[in-house]
């Protein structure tokens, strides 16, 4: 057989190609005849002593079969753990989640019970931390324009202030979403023209990326993951790279509750075809993966649509809360009632052209247009009257020719008046001083009863307690015994995780830093590197004398007031600016690189793998066709053994089998890369986890066909050989898959998958179709760099050749002629004198890298313009 295939032959042309085959079989009958006594007599063909094979024979061909088999269980049992300690994982976090409740509720009945007064913060935040450096806009003469050369946006100029939550309001058509992706540089389709300030500097958000967040519009989430997970996977890939694993699971807990989606955590969010969590609490999933990142800078595309006047309410107050610890948040918003209306710091109205009619504070927008000389009348929502006066619905007494686009001739004019039409400073600052006076006596009072009770407990009088005698402290307090659990949390809370005493120090702080909005515990701040008990108490005030330097007079009473309540100075002042500083919280963050994100991603990813239904569809199919081939081939057409036409329908089938399957790999899942890209995902990372874990697919989807068929077959060759172009087959079909997948609509994935696979396997494949390609030339080069069955096929044949020894002379005349035409294509000729079964293995090899990299290359340049 060596000799007979590395004998040189003249190549005949195209026109000689039927002569030049009926040669070359002549030349193989001959080189059969001498050689059949030492190359036996088997023709490949099955006979009445053949069907059985001996017990050693078996085991040598089925061998590596059940070798195999056993790693794909083991392979199999693996991820059966691992995803049996990721379900662990998250009942763990969802029963530390109910712990910390518990014992923040315990601790509050116990603080009623010795202070009714004393106001709680409603929500404690463990993970999130006030911001340390903030984020203002101002925006002189914005304007978009289009490549038509048209204007969109015509001069807008305005400013969002820090730690503010603005509205951008608008009728339809004025331009509200183009002006917020102006702003944060999400413009693709024209240019921008003005200048956008960021803390004063002339900059564009973009730089600020790794600190910015943007909702978008649509609900762009996972489908098969949970609530928890979902969060979870933004924050360790969002977060700075040093953030701890417990800190990141304090953040997501602070999230859910913040987003009043904690009772559906470990509900899988589902869509059309799977039921799962509502439209309403998708909204707020799709902006709790921003909020994941803690961004100082966070921007919404209509957060509220689809959502009841009510939940939209509870949605902006979260948000409110959010921009207590100084994030800026800027929201296009539709049609809001007025109570949301009025939780907005400043709002801008923009008209029709995308003209400014009004920008300022959201409780003076009524004043300033009744300023105007627009009556509203008594039952109506100021925010739809707002809009018909824009739109031009509403007249105006004073002008009898009332236009549109008179509003904003009216701005240029009155701008300065909208600043003053509504100033509620003074009362605001005596709300303020009342409120901490009050809650400076409560504390004083709650000390003094707490102290007492700690006496009692501690009859040594050495001002430190153990877990028994806490349990018994908080047992007489609260007026009810508390579980293990609570007091072990609340220990933790007090004295810092797995401490053993507790001082009446850390028990008083604990209790009375109950009423701040971050919690200063020692556990909650372990996981902030060079944090104090009180650094978050320190940060409020430290922004309260920020905010009264820009107020009057008055404004810096009371400011001198609350300076004096707090003990803080100018100097300390400094230091506590020194030390926020050294915490290295910047607007510059470093997020994951290449090796972090990969890991997470393929943890996601084998999350994703784990609840993919369709697979089981698939292997079914692959099981059928295995055994259809199986049956058919064995026992209603008797094939000869080493005839590659079987192999090549075999080939073909699972080719389109694993082409189609792979189009799920990025088809679906397009908009999400489109969202994570540009908040700064590595994309190789995404790409790279994807494919890798589609491996896993691929192998065993290719074992359970191959297996179900040798099994049934016996071709009796070894398996391992047997098999490995089938592999390949896969390897280079879900190349296809995952190039097609990013080429076209995934609604048109299938069809250009099966087009694809039935030209470059069933047609180029045909052996009667390569003796006429292959003949050299473009069109050789063309059929094998195309073709991935001229190559499976060919290393499955020169398996039989070398394993089957087949004898021409004991074939029919048909058996010959279809023997020297696979021989004649086949065998046509190798890489550098490598071998035919070494050059199929490199080409599909080569193949499969080729495909993959232009795959990734339309990942990376393709829809970039598309960033969600």
């Amino acid at each position: 057989l060596s000799s007979g295939i590395s004998q040189s032959r003249v190549v005949p042309s195209r026109a000689d190609s039927r002569a030049a085959h009926i040669a070359a079989m002549d030349v193989w009958v001959n080189a059969s005849n001498d050689s059949a006594a030492d190359a036996g007599d088997f023709s490949g063909e099955l006979g009445p002593h053949d069907l059985e094979l001996n017990f050693s024979q078996y085991l040598r061909n089925n061998a590596t079969l059940y070798i195999i088999l056993g790693a794909v269980l083991a392979l199999y049992f693996g991820l059966f753990l691992r995803e049996m300690q990721w379900r662990r994982r998250q009942r763990d976090q969802v029963r530390g989640t109910e712990k910390e409740s518990k014992a923040h509720e315990f601790a509050e009945i116990l603080v009623c019970n010795l202070m009714p007064s004393f106001r709680f913060s409603k929500f404690q935040f463990r993970g999130m931390q006030p911001k340390v450096e903030t984020i203002s806009l101002e925006f002189e003469d914005l304007s978009l324009e289009l490549k038509n050369g048209q204007r969109v946006l015509k001069g807008v100029t305005g400013n969002f202030g820090s730690g503010k939550m603005c509205a951008i309001m608008g009728p339809s058509g004025a331009g509200k979403t183009t002006f917020l992706n102006t702003l944060c540089g999400k413009v693709n389709y024209g240019t921008m023209v003005g200048t956008v300030r960021v803390n004063g500097q002339e900059t564009t958000v973009s730089k600020f990326r790794s600190v910015t967040g943007f909702v978008p519009q649509d609900d762009i989430v996972f489908e098969d993951l949970t609530v928890r997970e979902q969060i979870f996977f933004s924050a360790r890939l969002r977060n700075d790279v040093s953030t701890s694993e417990k800190r990141i699971a304090h953040v997501v807990n602070d999230v859910l509750h913040i987003m009043h989606i904690d009772h559906i955590q470990n509900t899988i969010v589902g869509g059309v075809e799977q039921r799962g969590i509502s439209g309403g609490q998708r909204k707020r999933v799709n902006i709790s993966l921003e909020l994941a990142a803690q961004p100082t800078l966070l921007f919404l595309d209509e957060p509220t649509s689809g959502l009841d006047a009510t939940s939209s309410v509870a949605v902006a107050l979260s948000l409110k809360t959010l921009c207590g610890l100084g994030m800026t948040s800027i929201m296009v918003i539709h049609q809001p009632r007025y109570s949301l209306f009025t939780l907005f710091d400043d709002v801008l109205l923009l008209g029709e052209g995308g003209q400014t009619v009004y920008l300022g504070d959201a409780r003076g927008a009524k004043k300033y247009f009744e300023h105007l000389g627009f009556a509203m009348a008594g039952n109506e929502n100021p925010a739809d009257w707002f809009m018909d006066v824009i739109s031009g619905e509403v007249k105006n007494a004073g002008i009898a020719k009332f236009e549109p686009a008179t509003l904003f001739d009216m701005w240029d004019d009155n701008e300065s008046c909208a600043a003053l039409d509504h100033d509620e400073s003074g009362p605001r600052l005596r709300r303020t001083l009342t409120f901490i006076e009050a809650n400076q006596m409560d504390r004083a009072v709650l000390t003094a009863s707490l102290q007492e009770e700690f006496a009692r407990i501690d009859p040594n009088l050495n001002f430190v307690i153990n877990e028994d005698e806490l349990s018994l402290l908080l047992t007489r307090l609260a007026g009810a015994e508390p579980g293990e659990t609570v007091v072990r949390e609340l220990m933790d809370r007090m004295a810092g995780p797995d401490a053993e005493t507790v001082s009446e120090r850390e028990f008083l702080s604990y209790l009375n830093g109950l009423s701040e909005e971050v919690a200063g515990d020692s556990d909650a701040n372990a996981e902030v590197e060079g944090a104090s008990p009180t650094w978050g108490r320190r940060f409020r005030n430290m922004r309260r004398r920020s905010r009264a330097a820009t107020e009057d007079s008055s404004d810096s009473e009371l400011d001198t007031a609350s300076q004096g309540s707090a003990d803080n100075s100018d100097d300390s002042e400094d230091g506590e600016q020194e030390a926020l500083h050294a915490r290295g919280q910047t607007l510059s963050r470093k997020t994951p690189g290449f090796l972090m994100q990969m890991k997470i991603l393929m943890t996601r990813r084998l999350v994703q793998w784990w609840r993919m239904t369709e697979r089981l569809v698939f292997i079914i199919a692959l099981i059928f066709a295995a055994t259809f081939f199986g049956v058919l081939d064995r026992y209603i057409v008797v094939q000869p053994l080493w005839d590659a036409n079987p192999v090549l329908y075999l080939h073909t089938a699972l080719a389109l089998l694993m082409g189609i399957f792979c189009l799920h790999i990025f088809g679906d899942a397009q908009p999400l890369f489109w969202r994570e890209r540009a908040r700064g995902m590595n994309v190789p990372a995404f790409y790279l986890s994807r494919v890798t874990i589609n491996m896993v697919d691929l192998v065993i989807q290719t074992f359970f066909f191959t297996a179900i068929y040798y099994v049934i077959r016996q071709p009796r060759v070894p398996y391992s050989t047997w098999a490995l172009p089938f592999l390949l087959v896969s390897l280079v079909a879900s190349a296809w898959g995952t190039l097609v997948s990013l080429a076209v609509q995934p609604v048109k994935g299938a069809f250009f998958v099966t087009l694809l696979i039935f030209i470059i396997c069933a047609l180029l494949g045909q052996p009667a179709m390569l003796v006429v390609m292959l003949q050299g030339g473009q069109v050789e080069v063309i059929a094998s760099s195309l073709s991935l069955t001229r190559w499976s096929v060919a290393m499955n044949f020169c398996t039989s050749m070398t394993m089957l020894h087949p004898n021409p002379m004991r074939m029919g005349t048909k058996d010959q002629a279809v023997f020297g035409l696979e021989k004649d294509v086949y065998l046509k000729r190798d890489w550098w004198g490598i071998g035919i079964w070494e050059t199929g293995l490199c080409a599909m090899l080569v193949m499969s890298t080729v495909i993959r990299v232009i795959a990734f290359g339309l990942l990376v340049y393709r829809n970039r313009d598309k960033n969600v």
